[in-house]
């Protein structure tokens, strides 16, 4: 595979032009190249073809290798990015372009790949690198365009893949038989209990991969088909999320149940998998999706912000709704994004600012990557709110969906407010929470020094005790956000006594902030690679204090 195709991550896929030029036409070498290299896929596929026909008889056997599924899924994933129907300028080529390049051609190898992805799904739930390569399978075949998903729509595997997810979006792991049961009823299909069962089992985040998978391979406007199969995957998602909320709203449902805590982190994770399907025709189709549950999906944070698995997939999937689709929103969608983000991190900080311990023990380089991830949640709110402040930026460039700029800058602040007393300095000694947080402190100081001077003292003073303690870090980056966040302050108070009220609580914030600069930065070795912006910093204050 190493030799036939290149990764291609980040570059579109494409035939080496070493293969191509082996496999030219004309020579008895490059006929034989190309035939070569079409027996040695007909081959693979007879190998994964066995494999996969043992694992559906026999799926417990000791003896059949997830090692070989994963890495036969892994080849069939890059190759047929690069050979399955080429792009359309390679079309017109001869050789090895040609001999993947017709639907009658390509249409069995895609529904080749949907049955192998539905029998690792359905018998080896559990295999996590083989579910990984059978979802970036069946993603990179959707992605290739509307003549593959064409091609997808007609495999009877990747219908089946679609209605097991109907079926099973309402089903948590631990649901009884008689719910099994029932939902296959609604959703008809010839599919066999046991390969629900399977399915079933699969986690909640691989079943958000593969529906991320079934909307962008649906994602055709101009079939009928794949509208409705599109809408029925959908539809499972949210009457399954509508009937949550009135059951907790009504209380016929205690929030502290397994099963309804079960059944809201499948729910958001299925909502985090429609999320990042942006990919799909049409992506501006999401937001319109998604846009009436933004309040409820925030409203799940009343109830479980103590949670850390739930708290952070709300979080994670808010920031990945920003991210991908803030540029595309109109201004309705965007007040419902603000304002649902807001809700969201207020109930977030309330619960995690009085009962969150910060601990920062291990010094090995693993050990400390295994602990920042216990703060995933915090990450996830940091990258949140420098998401949302993007929008100010998109807006310039479409003026259409324009949103007034002190509607966003509200939402941020008022996040930074409830971001700041959980911002301790044990927490900022991991690397990646360090950058990302002083990232969005520097774009809000340096922005709008005013708001932040006007802050009730005692957050105030800890974003001050960050600014000081992030000047003098190891990386550059962050030192220079705090002292350009430093300048920001001490010029705003040059020009409005915009610290005065401060100044009346603790009269020598601004010595000490002079003070630690010139000792911890400017007569220290580390002033070299942040000599301007210590300069910078220096003469406000100097000014300050004249």
């Amino acid at each position: 595979c190493h030799l036939l195709t290149d990764e291609c991550e980040g570059e579109t896929p494409s035939i080496p032009d070493a293969v191509c030029n082996a496999c030219q036409l004309g020579s008895s070498s490059g006929n034989d190249c190309l035939a070569s290299i079409a027996n040695l896929i007909e081959l693979l596929r007879s190998v994964a073809e066995a494999q996969a026909m043992k694992v559906s008889a026999y799926p417990t056997e000791s003896s059949l290798s997830p090692l070989l599924a994963k890495t036969l899924m892994w080849f069939f994933r890059r190759w047929n990015a690069a050979y399955v129907l080429p792009l359309s300028d390679d079309y017109h080529r001869e050789g090895i372009f040609a001999r993947w390049s017709t639907p009658e051609s390509a249409s069995p190898i895609i529904s080749f790949c949907a049955t192998l992805s539905l029998i690792y799904f359905c018998n080896w739930p559990q295999e996590k690198e083989v579910q990984d390569e059978s979802t970036a399978l069946l993603l990179i075949l959707a992605k290739k365009g509307p003549f593959v998903r064409q091609l997808m729509m007609v495999s009877p595997s990747f219908q089946q893949i679609a209605v097991l997810h109907s079926i099973c979006a309402s089903l948590r792991h631990n649901a009884p038989q008689s719910e099994i049961l029932a939902s296959m009823s609604s959703f008809g299909g010839n599919l066999s209990v046991e390969a629900v069962k399977g399915y079933q089992r699969l986690p909640y985040v691989d079943r958000a991969r593969v529906l991320t998978c079934l909307v962008v391979g649906c994602s055709d406007m101009d079939n009928d088909k794949s509208n409705a199969v599109l809408d029925s995957c959908l539809k499972a998602v949210s009457n399954h999320f509508w009937a949550l909320c009135e059951a907790l709203s009504n209380k016929q449902a205690k929030a502290t149940d397994i099963n309804v805590q079960e059944s809201a982190c499948l729910s958001i994770l299925l909502y985090g998998g429609i999320v990042c399907a942006s990919e799909m025709s049409e992506p501006e189709r999401v937001p319109h999706f998604i846009t009436p549950y933004l309040p409820h999906l925030s409203g799940l944070m009343t109830y479980y912000a103590a949670d850390l698995t739930i708290c952070e997939a709300l979080l994670k999937l808010f920031r990945d709704y920003a991210e991908r689709y803030l540029a595309m929103l109109d201004r309705d969608q965007c007040i419902s994004l603000f304002t649902s983000s807001a809700s969201l991190l207020k109930h977030y900080s309330e619960q995690h600012c009085q009962n969150r311990v910060i601990h920062k023990r291990s010094e090995a380089l693993e050990g400390e990557f295994e602990e920042e991830q216990s703060y995933q949640d915090i990450l996830c709110a940091i990258q949140l709110l420098i998401h949302l402040g993007t929008k100010d930026f998109t807006d310039l460039c479409n003026s259409s969906k324009g949103v007034e700029t002190g509607q966003i800058t509200d939402v941020i602040f008022f996040g930074l407010q409830q971001i700041l007393p959980l911002m301790t300095q044990g927490l900022l000694q991991y690397p990646t929470l360090c950058q990302m947080y002083f990232s969005l402190v520097g774009f809000m100081v340096e922005t709008y020094p005013e708001k932040l001077c006007g802050l009730p003292f005692e957050l105030f003073s800890s974003l001050l005790d960050s600014l000081l303690f992030g000047m003098s870090h190891s990386d550059s980056l962050v030192s220079k956000s705090s002292l350009q966040g430093l300048a920001s302050l001490a010029k705003e108070h040059l020009k409005t006594h915009a610290l005065a009220s401060h100044l009346a609580t603790k009269g020598d914030i601004i010595e000490n902030c002079s003070q630690r600069l010139i000792q911890e930065v400017i007569f220290k070795p580390i002033i070299w690679d942040r000599l301007e912006p210590s300069g910078m910093a220096l003469l406000p204050f100097g000014a300050v204090d004249g």
